[in-house]
């Protein structure tokens, strides 16, 4: 019975974001053991990714209110839900496995756990549909690299009344596991719901300005980390700064021999052999291996290049720029959430 219980909870959570596929290994099936005792994988299939108030879940689950209340309270602490608090009411929506479970679980710091994921992202995932957006973060605009509307980061964060700033959930679960990390951590920011619910609900994270999050945008671009955008066509709802060795995205991306059909990226790099020197600064820079040298100067290989503009950033001579994809190859925010459920939506359900 317990086995078929955490079968119909993968099947469930596999109807969200960007699902939770089955595996041959059967792993995923042990995470969800891990994090979900019989009585909350039970009630989680009684919910929606919809915000709901206790005692709708607890009319479709058949189990009395205050029973209802108790699992739902012990499921929001271990980050199992989305939830808000109105008043003396609390609304409650399923977290599905990304963006939710396997973030919200990096705050366990649980060294099995994190290698149960580590495993399942790098053996079995397959993500339904693209997640998160690569975006460079562009210093000038020019003709050859034109920044698209819902590109421009600066302007994004401009517009932004809230913002949160949060440590890396992947580098949290690669240090769980022991890793050893030199980059920045506290580097990814959430928007609307997204910041409200982790600074005043989950107690994750702090408030941060505008100019504070374009800091540490060039902070983490200095860094080495990779910018990404996550939501929809309506809102943008956080952005990821992510190093390519344990960034759980861009680890599976990179796995790939042509990461660049995988990742939703609008740019490719371009080199001007006149100009390289052939100094190899961007070799190492580079999160997807994509350049390498040839009769000492740099070359590109463009199945492998996700247009994120680090090397860009620190080529000494000037040859490396950016280019944007031509217009019907372009990737603008999907029409419908799948990585993160647009803010505005939540803020819909909970004036019903």
């Amino acid at each position: 019975m317990e086995e078929t219980l955490y079968t119909r909870l993968r099947e469930y959570i596999d109807r969200f974001s960007v699902g939770m596929n089955k595996t041959e290994s059967g792993v995923e099936i042990e995470i969800l053991r891990r994090i979900f005792t019989p009585d909350e994988a039970e009630l989680y299939l009684s919910m929606t990714d919809c915000l709901e108030p206790a005692t709708a879940i607890a009319e479709r689950s058949g189990r009395p209110l205050a029973e209802t209340e108790r699992i739902l309270a012990k499921m929001g602490k271990k980050g199992l839900l989305f939830f808000k608090t109105l008043g003396d009411e609390k609304r409650y929506a399923v977290a599905p496995y990304m963006h939710g479970l396997y973030e919200h679980q990096a705050y366990r710091k649980d060294r099995e756990l994190s290698t149960l994921f580590d495993t399942y992202l790098t053996s079995g995932f397959i993500p339904k549909d693209r997640s998160l957006r690569t975006v460079p973060i562009h210093r000038e605009v020019n003709a050859e690299a034109p920044v698209l509307p819902f590109d421009d980061i600066k302007k994004i964060i401009m517009e932004k009344k809230k913002i949160g700033l949060f440590h890396c959930p992947c580098a949290l679960h690669s240090r769980a596991m022991g890793g050893q990390i030199e980059s920045p951590t506290e580097v990814c920011m959430a928007f609307d719901f997204y910041a409200e619910f982790y600074v005043e609900e989950m107690k994750i994270g702090r408030w941060i300005t505008a100019d504070e999050a374009l800091d540490i945008l060039l902070k983490t671009e200095e860094a080495g980390l990779v910018h990404q955008v996550g939501g929809n066509r309506e809102n943008t709802e956080c952005i990821c700064n992510c190093n390519s060795t344990f960034c759980g995205i861009l680890k599976f991306i990179k796995l790939f021999p042509q990461p660049a059909r995988l990742a939703s990226t609008n740019y490719f790099a371009v080199i001007n052999a006149d100009e390289c020197t052939g100094c190899g600064t961007c070799y190492d820079r580079c999160p997807m291996e994509a350049i390498t040298e040839k009769d000492s100067v740099a070359e590109i290989n463009l199945e492998r290049c996700i247009g994120c503009g680090l090397c860009t950033s620190t080529c000494p001579s000037g040859a490396l720029t950016l280019r944007s994809k031509p217009e019907d190859k372009v990737f603008g925010p999907p029409k419908r959430f799948r990585f993160l459920k647009s803010s505005l939506e939540f803020a819909e359900e909970l004036k019903r």
